[in-house]
């Protein structure tokens, strides 16, 4: 088995966030938050020992995930965009990032997982999953 990934999640809905640190764990993997306010995720994307982050676009107060996205993109830190809204409502800038639309299944985020700790298969997961 490989080493545990760190994985930062950013997520504002509490069943949401419940469901994807669950399945982060149960894939051997260690949880960095979750949390769900710009200021605690842009702490823990410039500070933490990161493998790779799971980020919601639209975060409470009308936030949005993007300064989070730069952060990690400087450090090379992998990440998946998580979102209900149409492509359109995402910044152009983060169009080439992998994109998990809500609400999703337990098959659609364990392959996003897995594409975020495996670096061979990311290439060919940058397209939208259902």
């Amino acid at each position: 088995m490989s080493p545990s990934a760190r994985i930062l999640i950013v997520e504002d809905e509490f069943l949401v966030a419940l469901l994807i640190e669950e399945t982060v764990r149960n894939l051997g993997h260690e949880v960095v938050g979750p949390v769900g306010d710009l200021t605690a995720a842009m702490g823990l994307a410039e500070t933490e020992a990161l493998s790779a982050a799971i980020l919601d676009v639209h975060l409470q107060h009308g936030e949005r995930v993007y300064p989070v996205v730069g952060a990690l993109r400087r450090r090379g830190i992998p990440l998946v965009l998580t979102t209900a809204y149409r492509d359109t409502e995402i910044d152009p800038d983060c169009a080439g990032e992998m994109l998990l639309r809500k609400p999703f299944d337990q098959t659609d985020l364990e392959r996003c997982i897995a594409s975020l700790v495996h670096p061979s298969s990311v290439a060919e997961s940058r397209s939208p999953v259902p």
